[in-house]
């Protein structure tokens, strides 16, 4: 791949592989902010003929919030989201109610204090990979991405952002679905030479997810083919160029996670390109697992998909999402600041004894595995 110039009036070397054209007379812009290293574009909507899908419906003004959809938290109240799944089936349960739930923390029982499922709004953090992978793989990502526009509620709010040895962001939190889908569309042709430092990532991903408005679910989904690159100098000098001064760590980016409260969702695509990258990994260190690690520790589902099936498959992870259990409580026992408080969550021995079937379901309850007060 060759660098092209960037079109932006400073003349600076643009990253990405894809050029957008704009004037501001069309209502179109590319921000440059070096010290935030953010990306903000928006396209108008005669340049985008990319795609032919249409737009749902939708207000660019946000809904006045409502007593059933707004939950004031406050320090005190810890909220976990949760889902109960078969082992072999992967078919989820959505007929439970509170005390159905045993919730303990550090060992101790608590006590639930709030209780729904998809009542509070979704606020959804859409991670696009721009490595070389995943660039064959990326319009049907992003046509899938376009369409589950539509199964969110007018509430939900939608962020934007491209990813590779750093996060940059697209698109901020709005309702504003024309916005949304146009940082979509320009995700869907851009392309980066560069690796994927998740860890950084992550990091930078969970920053913006804490810009969320109060009382909403907060959701990272990460487009991607579900691979990342070691972080040394090795790699810092042949694809991580443009990656920021100090890179985060996994512990670093694991503990702003566990505190932003957010669940990590991945949308997995392994393309051609991406099984060569695996199978010829040196000292870039191309390797697995380390997406679905995330996930594990907050409880977020992880599906893989073809470019064919991308659509349906997230969809289907947009409503695994919002059938999620929200569960609150407020600990009943002190703990000194920055300290690890391990959750544990089961089916109560009432739910149980009340639904003996449940026994023989190998029922999974997914849930984060703790947070830092």
């Amino acid at each position: 791949m060759r660098q092209i110039p960037n079109l932006c009036s400073n003349g600076s070397a643009n990253r990405y592989q894809s050029v957008v054209r704009c004037t501001r007379s069309s209502g179109c812009y590319i921000e440059r902010v070096r010290n935030g290293r953010h990306l903000r574009t928006r396209i108008a909507a005669a340049a985008l003929w990319f795609f032919a899908v249409g737009l749902p419906a939708q207000s660019p003004e946000s809904p006045p919030e409502t007593a059933e959809t707004t939950i004031r938290v406050d320090t005190q109240l810890v909220l976990l989201d949760a889902m109960v799944e078969e082992k072999k089936t992967g078919r989820t349960l959505d007929t439970l109610s509170v005390k159905d739930f045993q919730l303990s923390e550090d060992g101790t029982p608590q006590t639930i204090t709030y209780f729904s499922r998809d009542q509070l709004p979704l606020s959804v953090v859409l991670l696009f990979d721009m490595t070389e992978t995943v660039h064959a793989a990326m319009k049907p990502l992003a046509q899938a991405a376009l369409e589950i526009l539509g199964h969110l509620k007018r509430e939900d709010e939608v962020a934007v952002m491209t990813f590779s040895s750093r996060a940059d962001l697209m698109q901020g939190f709005t309702t504003n679905r024309q916005l949304a889908a146009e940082a979509i569309k320009t995700a869907s042709w851009m392309a980066d030479v560069e690796g994927t430092f998740l860890d950084e990532d992550m990091y930078e991903a969970v920053e913006q997810v804490r810009k969320a408005k109060q009382g909403s679910r907060r959701v990272l989904v990460w487009l991607t083919d579900g691979t990342a690159n070691q972080e040394n100098a090795s790699t810092r000098a042949s694809i991580g160029q443009h990656a920021p001064a100090h890179l985060h760590s996994q512990t670093e980016a694991m503990y702003s996670l566990l505190q932003s409260g957010a669940v990590v969702s991945v949308l997995i695509d392994r393309t051609a390109e991406t099984n060569r990258a695996i199978l010829s990994a040196g000292l870039s260190g191309t390797r697995v697992g380390d997406f679905e690690q995330y996930a594990r520790a907050t409880g977020g589902p992880v599906l893989n998909t073809t470019s064919k099936d991308a659509p349906e498959r997230l969809a289907m992870l947009i409503d695994l999402i919002r059938a999620r259990y929200t569960l609150g409580y407020r600990p009943n026992h002190a703990g000194s600041a920055n300290k690890f408080c391990k959750l544990s969550l089961h089916l109560s021995a009432d739910a149980l004894r009340e639904h003996p079937e449940l026994r023989k379901r190998d029922l999974v309850v997914l849930t984060k595995s703790g947070y830092y007060r």
